[in-house]
């Protein structure tokens, strides 16, 4: 019995071998899959700014978390602000803020996923600033395009906007609400002498 024993251990041994050798000597196009993604780096409470070739900020962006992958080409990033300057302005002036509850950069297509209580505020004069809030947007940084297919609600003065769905060109300024759109505007109270 005790020989048995003994010979069914190695031809055990003998077939384990065998196949960790055909597992190892496979081409790497065979290899498993890892299921995971590798981080390259992250960061936690980052800050970061965009110069321009003159020297000015152009944009900045913090948050709690940020982690890239070389992989998937792709950052995760929690709770992310992004701030535009004025680069007009004589002044460093924030032009827009962009906030999420997390947002996914890729960056060989250089377009972003916002997710969870996405606001826009786009500064202005006391008359002409505005927020855009919705739960999810989908942004093109090469033509500044901003799009959506989730309830979207515009506030400005004396102004609620309301609709399904959104298109629009920050630097054309151009927007267009797709479906149910309801709007209520408030009159500006009257001057007085």
């Amino acid at each position: 019995m005790k020989f048995f024993l003994v010979l069914v251990s190695l031809l055990l041994a003998v077939i384990l071998l065998h196949n960790l050798e055909e597992y190892l000597n496979r081409p790497e196009a065979e290899q498993p899959k890892q299921d995971y993604v590798a981080v390259d780096y992250y960061l936690t409470d980052f800050s970061l700014s965009a110069i321009t070739a003159t020297g000015n900020v152009s944009h900045t962006m913090d948050g709690l978390y940020l982690a890239y992958s070389q992989d998937t080409k792709t950052s995760n990033i929690v709770n992310p602000r992004i701030i535009s300057k004025d680069t007009q302005s004589t002044e460093l002036v924030d032009a827009a803020t962009l906030t999420a509850d997390e947002a996914v950069m890729r960056h060989d297509t250089q377009e972003a996923d916002l997710n969870g209580h996405v606001r826009l505020h786009m500064a202005g004069q006391a008359n002409s600033a505005f927020d855009l809030q919705t739960t999810f947007l989908h942004y093109r940084f090469a033509d500044q395009q901003l799009s959506t297919e989730q309830p979207v609600t515009i506030t400005g003065p004396q102004l609620v906007l309301q609709g399904t769905g959104l298109e629009a060109k920050l630097d054309e300024a151009y927007l267009r609400l797709n479906a149910n759109v309801k709007s209520t505007y408030q009159p500006a109270p009257p001057i007085t002498h």
